[in-house]
């Protein structure tokens, strides 16, 4: 990959600008994700139905993969996950085309800082909507 990660540029969590993170290689872990300014508990980080690409199929998945440069669809595919919407939904392929694809788990529990939430802000396997399950200070 680039070492150059792209900035957030045309990319607006809400009229407000801007997600409140940036992305930087972490040593000895990879590219991830910092906080650009302090992000209280239960607030948004990110929506994915704003940003995320759900494919009706694989075939729609693949025509885009080969209509692009081999190594922009290499990125890509590191950019794309299977996700149910709904309990007992089909899987759908998404893919992320900001630097939110780079949330990610954590090696352990107590690095997460985000999590899946619904509507309710209940933790959902199901949803794209991601809140702060903590307060985050800037740069973490």
């Amino acid at each position: 990959f680039d070492p150059d990660i792209p900035p957030t540029q045309g990319y607006r969590l809400n009229e407000d600008g801007p997600p409140p993170y940036y992305a930087k290689l972490s040593p000895g872990k990879g590219r991830g994700l910092f906080a650009s300014r302090d992000i209280q508990k239960g607030e948004i980080v990110h929506n994915g139905t704003k940003s995320d690409v759900v494919f009706p199929n694989e075939t729609s998945w693949k025509r885009f993969m080969f209509a692009m440069p081999r190594k922009m669809a290499c990125d890509n595919a590191e950019w794309s996950f299977t996700q149910q919407f709904e309990k007992d939904g089909r899987m759908r392929i998404v893919s992320s085309l900001n630097i939110a694809t780079l949330m990610n788990e954590g090696n352990h529990r107590n690095e997460v800082n985000v999590e899946p939430k619904d509507g309710k802000g209940e933790t959902s396997e199901y949803s794209t909507l991601f809140r702060a399950i903590k307060d985050i200070k800037k740069d973490e």
